[in-house]
């Protein structure tokens, strides 16, 4: 394949779109993990577009992250590529089986009419992509390689696509096991803070940043009443409440330690806030998890909410944000338990 650009370079990330017929969606934590706050990711991400586009010639190669409406570009590299919704992407239709998917060439295909990257520049006509999954085999995104000309790829091209979607989702299931909390599935503690410190130097002047402390109420009690198998069954419930929050909303939520959970809210606003926080509360009464050792008989949280305006002074305060809302959580506690105290 003959092919037509030499001004390779690294891209910025851009947003991406995912939802695969039939297909479990990865979720959306870990499309954010993968875009913000991994470097050994990032690297590994790099190394295979460069491979990629060595082996097969092509103008352009990079990863793509699908989240459930854009189409995110990591490590492209023979240009930046430009903002795509995943409706109207090719990626779209390359993660909907496991199997490479080729497109010979995009403009004899009707299929791809209204494809930005076949309409407009850089008028994509050759496309090969794979599908990349994570650890527990959710679509993530695609290892792609595309050209302005037709073209296709003979069987030793194609093998490399599979030995590099190998190397991925191999480093990918590593360093998924040192950033994840192996019981609840949230990040884990160390991940959390380096997270929420990454989070807190990069916001810009004049952002809100929301700093929550969540505990589960007589929890103690509670393994002392059933044992601690039924323990874990319980915080893995209630992680999947702030995990479902943090789905919905800018949120990074962890697991602290035993049952307290950590979540830095991005962009934060009172109100919306608080009726986040009250919604994790509830979601986690209606659980219904019973609990003879606390006097509400089911399982509950107390939660504690600071907010931060980022100035030059508060940039590196990080810690201070999580420590008032450790304060708050005490007002909760103090207060009789199961409520938001905001600071």
């Amino acid at each position: 394949m003959q092919l037509a650009y030499s001004n390779d370079r690294l891209a910025s990330r851009m947003p991406a779109d995912p939802s695969a017929a039939g297909e479990a969606e990865v979720e959306s934590s870990v499309i954010e993990w993968l875009l913000h706050d991994d470097q050994v990711m990032r690297e590994c991400f790099t190394h295979a577009a460069e491979i990629l586009k060595s082996v097969t010639g092509a103008a352009i190669t990079a990863i793509v992250l699908l989240d459930e409406e854009h189409q995110h570009y990591r490590a492209e590299v023979g240009m930046a590529m430009p903002l795509v919704s995943r409706a109207r992407s090719l990626a779209d239709y390359a993660v909907r089986d496991d199997e490479l998917f080729v497109i010979e060439d995009a403009h004899r295909d009707t299929r791809f009419n209204d494809c930005m990257l076949v309409q407009r520049h850089p008028f994509v006509r050759f496309y090969a992509a794979l599908a990349l999954r994570a650890p527990h085999g959710e679509i993530v995104g695609a290892l792609c390689a595309m050209d302005p000309q037709p073209g296709r790829l003979d069987d030793g091209q194609r093998g490399v696509f599979h030995h590099l979607r190998a190397m991925i989702e191999n480093d990918l299931k590593m360093r998924t096991a040192t950033a994840i909390d192996p019981l609840t599935q949230l990040y884990n503690r160390r991940f959390l803070l380096e997270s929420i410190a990454r989070r807190w130097k990069e916001a810009r002047d004049g952002d809100v940043m929301g700093s929550v402390v969540v505990d589960v109420d007589w929890f103690k009690q509670y393994n002392d009443t059933y044992g601690h198998q039924a323990g874990d069954h319980c915080l893995r419930r209630v992680a999947s409440v702030m995990q479902a929050a943090a789905d919905n909303e800018r949120i990074v939520a962890g697991r602290m330690g035993g049952e307290e959970f950590g979540l830095l809210v991005l962009d934060a606003h009172p109100a919306v806030l608080e009726h986040t926080l009250e919604t994790l509360r509830r979601g986690v009464a209606e659980l219904a998890i019973e609990h003879r050792a606390s006097p509400l008989g089911v399982v509950t949280v107390s939660i504690g909410a600071a907010l931060t305006r980022i100035t030059e002074l508060s940039r590196p305060a990080h810690r201070d944000g999580f420590a008032s809302a450790d304060r708050a959580l005490y007002s909760s506690k103090h207060n009789g338990r199961n409520r938001v105290t905001m600071a």
